[in-house]
């Protein structure tokens, strides 16, 4: 329809989920690269778990995933990217319009 304005669906799939979500804040809480054994101790996740959500999470380009060594050990080092930050700041916009007494935008 002309000039109907299509708006954007509150709180993004992508990060919705428990998992991710639990990723993301850890992620942002700390505001540091962590590695993948760290993350997944910290957050009490397999292995299994904390590579199938942090695959769509680099695939939605919302985390970053650099593989090198340390020594002769592989480690796999975990950020997140400038848009990732920008998306977890509009989910949590969303909640506060969303849920009651989260805060208020007036």
């Amino acid at each position: 329809m002309a000039g109907t304005e299509q708006k954007r669906a509150p709180l993004a799939p992508l990060i919705h989920g428990r998992v991710r979500l639990l990723i993301l804040s850890f992620l942002l809480s700390t505001n540091k690269a962590h590695v993948f054994t760290a993350l997944r101790n910290s957050l009490g996740l397999t292995d299994g778990t904390l590579s199938v959500h942090l695959s769509k999470l680099e695939e939605g380009g919302v985390v970053s995933i650099e593989k090198s060594f340390e020594g002769k050990k592989p480690q796999t080092l975990v950020r997140v990217t400038p848009a990732g930050r920008r998306l977890f700041k509009q989910y949590v916009s969303d909640l506060q319009e969303i849920v009651p007494g989260l805060g208020s935008k007036k």
